[in-house]
């Protein structure tokens, strides 16, 4: 099984040296972008291009497609047909059809969750068959509610839990959406904390500058894994294997403590 991505990074397929350097990168995850970094004029350049690149992850690549409803989505999904790529990212989901349409190239799909039709239909979206993945598509969502999200993005805070809840739900990894102001250092980390507070595994990216900070702020801080070693190690000590209830630190832990704990270490 794959870890799950702290920092899933965003690099259009047209930019080559982009895409060379971001197999140096330290983030988790890529999404090689054939949508909205892409102009019609390059479609079919930018597919060429991706085929190309994608050995080079090895597994580390996804690919992000144009939709059902779009002029490239069809030779989009024909090229990913068979291919190894990581997951394939659907923009724009709105019903389940979207997601079965995308299911005939064979991958996993990340579906991106960015329009109101996307969160009314979440449960029966994330319930389809290849679905391992659901981002939130933060821009386009807050454009369609006509809301104006501030630093604390308020008018998301709906959306955030249904799709952490219900990706966590099913088993599938739930993804923030990406903080364009890239050169707000401070603006960035705290939407990841807040991020992380609200259930997120990682988040997405748009520049190579957040992949640390993604990365550290959806890892188990060092407090926390002393926390989860000492509760597991007072599950695992003799005659503590059968107790409902136990103090460690001074603080009552439950069986419900320990499977959280036991997270943490393995996400550590």
């Amino acid at each position: 099984m794959m870890p799950e991505p702290r920092s899933v990074l965003f690099v259009p397929a047209t930019n080559a040296r982009a895409l060379d350097k971001a197999r140096t990168l330290a983030c988790d995850a890529v999404v090689i972008d054939l949508e909205d970094a892409v102009g019609p004029a390059d479609k079919d350049a930018a597919r060429a291009s991706a085929l190309q690149a994608l050995p080079k992850f090895e597994d580390r690549a996804a690919v992000r497609i144009n939709g059902p409803d779009t002029a490239w989505g069809d030779a989009d999904l024909e090229a990913l047909t068979g291919r190894g790529a990581r997951a394939l990212v659907l923009p724009k989901v709105g019903s389940p059809d979207d997601v079965r349409w995308a299911g005939r190239a064979g991958l996993p799909i990340w579906a991106m969750i960015e329009s109101l039709a996307g969160v009314v239909n979440l449960s029966a979206i994330a319930a389809q068959p290849g679905i391992t993945a659901l981002i939130l598509g933060q821009n386009d969502l807050a454009t369609e509610m006509n809301a104006s999200p501030g630093p604390d993005r308020t008018p998301l805070h709906l959306a955030m839990s249904l799709i952490v809840t219900t990706a966590r739900h099913h088993g599938h990894l739930a993804l923030d959406g990406v903080f364009n102001a890239f050169r707000d250092a401070d603006g960035f980390e705290a939407e990841c904390r807040q991020g992380r507070a609200f259930g997120f595994h990682g988040k997405t990216l748009i520049h190579p500058s957040q992949i640390d900070p993604a990365n550290a702020a959806f890892s188990p801080s060092r407090d926390e894994i002393e926390w989860a070693t000492a509760v597991v190690g007072a599950y695992a000590a003799p005659g503590a294997q059968d107790a409902g209830v136990l103090s460690v630190g001074g603080v009552m832990v439950e069986r419900l403590h320990l499977e959280r704990a036991q997270r943490i270490l393995a996400r550590a």
